[in-house]
């Protein structure tokens, strides 16, 4: 459990901007570990099994990463053979490897428009699977409560790779060399623009401008679902509960004490008492005591006037009460021995 305490300071406590910057980054940091199950930096823990742990949720987070890849590469190549099926044009190769995907069209029978949606029909796919994603985990939060850590995890890793997809997608093309033009080699996305307003006008900069135009609208996009989801959604919240959490005024919250419990458990405990029985004929009853504090008038004549006030009906003086329930076990012996006792302070809280 990430310990909120020791980061107060980080937004709340005094110092200067760049000491405050650096603890706010500092807390960033330890919330992420967090997240990811990570152990926190300067944590005393025990050596063996908290890096055992700890390898093991770094490992299954690196397996859900990289099964991921390929969902994200494969559902971005789909969605825009799908398109090409939709707008008849024929598609010359649609072959699957481990880390791309050759797809071959007649991209001469596009027109501009066609060519934008082509470039991001692949990454708007994903952003539409990741929120959709997100929906559903909304929809079995308000159900259910809450969901198993690895839903969480898997759809973190969906919302990184929607995120990164345009930029992955460009670094498996620039390796791969599609960056260049040719009839029976996949164009890559980053300059299917450039070059088809190459073929019209002889220059590919406004092809260029409009790719970058693009991709900045789908990032944003991304990292707003991301995000959206990181503050909301990930381990219930968990981000966004500690930040209000640290920069909320005293008293926002309600925190209850020690040993608090509810009016409805204490009615439960004390019918559960009246009817419990023993084997030896044992039997528990439950005693209420009363403790009053009244507010007295410093003065001499306070108790004349205390009396006359009594005496007129006026209401009595200002003060507090507390409640002692106990419980008694009862032996036939006609020894009784204290179970359990609460006390009701004026305030209304009830603790154990």
């Amino acid at each position: 459990m990430y310990d909120v305490s020791k980061n107060r300071s980080a937004l709340t406590g005094p110092g200067s901007c760049p000491s405050r910057l650096s603890d706010r980054a500092r807390l960033a940091l330890h919330m992420l570990l967090s997240d990811l199950g990570l152990p926190l930096l300067g944590q005393q823990q025990q050596p063996h099994t908290s890096w055992r742990g700890s390898v093991r949720q770094l490992g299954l987070i690196m397996l859900l990463m990289a099964l991921m890849w390929f969902v994200r590469l494969y559902l971005h190549y789909c969605s825009q053979w799908l398109y090409l099926q939709a707008i008849a044009v024929p598609v010359n190769k649609f072959q699957f490897h481990a880390h791309t995907v050759e797809l071959v069209y007649q991209s001469s029978l596009l027109h501009i428009w066609e060519e934008l949606a082509m470039l991001v029909v692949g990454p708007l796919t994903l952003n539409a699977l990741t929120f959709l994603l997100v929906l559903i985990r909304w929809g079995c939060q308000q159900i259910f409560g809450s969901l198993p850590s690895f839903t969480s995890k898997f759809i973190m890793a969906q919302g990184v790779w929607t995120v990164l997809d345009p930029l992955a997608v460009f670094a498996v093309d620039a390796v791969l060399g599609r960056l260049t033009y040719s009839p029976d080699t996949p164009v890559g996305d980053a300059a299917k623009l450039y070059w088809h307003f190459y073929r019209v006008d002889q220059s590919g900069a406004a092809g260029v401008i409009i790719t970058l135009f693009l991709y900045a609208v789908l990032f944003l996009l991304s990292i707003t679902i991301l995000s959206i989801y990181l503050l909301r959604f990930h381990n219930d919240g968990h981000m966004l509960d500690i930040f209000q959490r640290l920069t909320a005024k005293e008293g926002t919250y309600f925190l209850p004490q020690d040993l608090e419990l509810s009016n409805q458990e204490l009615s439960y405990i004390v019918k559960k008492a009246e009817q419990w029985r023993g084997f030896n004929g044992e039997r528990r009853k439950v005693a209420v005591y009363d403790y009053i504090w009244t507010a007295e008038d410093p003065l001499p004549d306070s108790a004349a006037s205390n009396n006359d006030s009594l005496r007129e009906g006026a209401p009595l003086p200002e003060g507090e009460t507390s409640t002692h329930v106990v419980i008694y076990t009862l032996y036939l012996s006609g020894l009784k021995q204290r179970y359990r006792h609460f006390l009701r302070q004026s305030d209304g809280a009830i603790i154990e």
